[in-house]
Formats: C-alpha cells, structure tokens, sequence
C-alpha cells in the first residue's frame, strides 16, 4: 500500500535527493567529538600538596621545583639578587661611559694657552721656495803668486814700578780735638759765607759750659740788624759731619734776623707753606721744633751744610717747587 507524504507534513531529510531549483545548498557541519579529560600524574600532583616546593615570587629559574637546601635559597634571594644584579649593571654601564668620555677628552687636541696668537698662526705651512739650480762656473786655474811676508818684530816695553802714593797723615780722632779744633774742622763743611756778615761771630765751647743738658747751640741777636754771637756747645765723641749741621742752624738765626724778617721772608714762607702760626720763634731760649723760625733753621742747614736732617714739627723739609720757591729767602742779601 503506497504511502502519501505531503510537503507540509514530511520532516526535511538532509543529504538524499536532488536539490530543487532555486533552493540553495549549505555544506555539512562537522560534528565535534566531546572532548576526554586525562588525568594529571601522581607525581604532578603530589608536588603541588608539597608546601616546602611552593615558588618564590617572579620566580622564573630552572630549579624552581628542585629540592635541596641550595635550591630553596636560591628561590628564597631571587628577588634580592634580581635587584643586586641591577646594580651591577648600573655600575657597569657608568663605568663605561667614564671610560669612554676619558678616551675622547684626552684624544681631543687643546688649544694653545698664553700669548696673543699671530693670525699666520694657524695657517697651512708654506711651500719652500722653489731652489733654482745655477750652473758651477769652473775657474781658470791660476798659479797664486808667490807672497813674501815680513816678520813685524813688536817692541818688548819693559814694566814700570808705579809710583808710591803718597803718604797721607790719618785724622786725629775727635775725641783728642779740642772744641776750637773740632769747629774749625766743621765750619770747612758749612758752604754759607758766614764772615761776610758785619759784626757777626761764632765760638766753639765744651759741653761743661751748656746752660742746660742737651744744649746744642744759642745764637745772640736783633731783629732787624747784623751783628750777634753763636755758641755751640761741643759734646765728646760729635761728629764733624753733625757739629757742621749744627752750626749753619745757628747761623741761620743770624741771617733770619739781619736779613729775612726786615725784608719780609717770613711772611713769603708762611704764604709758601700756607701755614700762618701766631709767633714765628718761641720768646725763650728752648726748643723751637714746633715753630717756624726752626723749620727755616733746619732747611738752611740742609741746604749749605750736611744738614740736621727733616728735623722740624711744623712740615717736612722743602723739596722740589718749594724748595724753589723759598730758595731766595735760603740766600738773600744782607746789608
């Protein structure tokens, strides 16, 4: 008996019979086989129960699963060790960029130090000049003529015995002068034509006869008039050379009162100085350091003998323009 199946009803069956127009056909789909799960080994798993085998963190080595002593401090430092290393790789790498920044530094030529450079300094050497060849001239040949030489005989001149110096007397000592002698000695070294002045006259005595210790001279005079008396007073063992300074300060006491003051020096050396003091010289016999009666003294002295020296208090000793300046007044004319 023939079955009747209809399109609606009939379940579509896969892979048998022709495909109809018009319909399209999809390819098969595999079918998966379900998938077996293998046990893992005893030995596997009984590593992984064991706590003594337990991996260190980041632990990555080939002995991460070795037993033994060793094996576990390795895997116990790992990660000090891991660290240390990187500092040695630090160092080297510091290491050698120092090595390498010396070898550059000591191959680098410096610069010349010092001088100013020439500006054909640094330029390329020049070629030599190129050495022109000249052709030898070849002499003649010429037989010198024959030279007759005269021996010159040179005068012996027989040495002469020098004559004898004559004999000089040595200078008696100071200190077996007597004052006059020992004055007359200095007054050789005072330049100043002291004799010429009317009236005037000087005495040497001995120390004994000093008013007062340390006394060195006094000089007796007028304003205004030539004429007066120096006395120095001569110590054992001066001098010639200070005894000679000595005595031209006094004798410029002479001369500022015949000659300076009446003619109006010592208002010219105190416009000189710019100094304007209320005395000139002290009213007493004493010191005059701090007046300038003694400064005119001391720069006499210095001027026409060998002097007392930058003696004042009042200013240094004249030089230069106003040495210039006072010069008159160091000679002037005396009635």
């Amino acid at each position: 008996m023939a079955s009747i199946v209809t399109q609606e009803d009939s379940a579509p069956v896969r892979g048998t019979g022709p495909a109809r127009p018009g319909t399209p056909t999809r390819p098969a789909e595999p079918v998966e086989a379900p998938a077996t799960e293998e046990p893992l080994p005893s030995e596997l798993l009984a590593d992984l129960e064991d706590g003594s085998l337990v991996l260190s963190p980041d632990y990555i080595g080939s002995d991460r699963r070795a037993r033994g002593l060793w094996r576990r401090l390795r895997r116990a430092t790992f990660s000090q060790r891991r660290t240390l290393l990187r500092l040695e790789g630090l160092v080297v790498a510091l290491v050698v960029i120092v090595v390498v920044a010396s070898v550059l530094l000591v191959g680098t030529p410096s610069a010349p130090r010092g001088g100013t450079a020439n500006a054909a300094d640094g330029a390329a050497p020049s070629a030599p000049a190129p050495v022109t060849a000249t052709p030898a001239t070849i002499p003649a040949t010429t037989a010198p003529a024959p030279v007759t030489t005269t021996p010159v005989s040179t005068p012996v001149v027989a040495p002469t015995t020098p004559p004898a110096p004559p004999a000089t007397t040595p200078p008696a000592p100071t200190a077996a002068l007597t004052p006059s002698q020992l004055g007359a000695q200095a007054l050789t070294l005072v330049r100043y034509p002291w004799q010429s002045i009317p009236g005037y006259s000087i005495q040497f005595q001995p120390i004994s006869d000093a008013p007062s210790a340390g006394f060195y001279g006094n000089t007796t005079f007028t304003w205004g008039q030539t004429g007066g008396t120096s006395v120095l007073y001569v110590y054992p063992g001066e001098t010639v050379e200070r005894l000679a300074g000595i005595t031209a300060f006094e004798i410029a006491h002479e001369v500022d009162a015949a000659a300076v003051q009446p003619q109006g020096g010592e208002a010219r050396i105190e416009d000189i100085l710019g100094i304007h003091p209320a005395s000139w010289a002290p009213n007493c016999d004493c010191a005059e350091q701090g007046f300038l009666s003694g400064w005119y003294a001391a720069a006499f002295s210095n001027y026409w003998s060998p002097g007392v020296g930058d003696w004042s208090q009042v200013a240094p000793m004249p030089t230069g323009a106003t040495l210039a300046a006072i010069q008159p007044w160091l000679s002037p004319s005396i009635p």
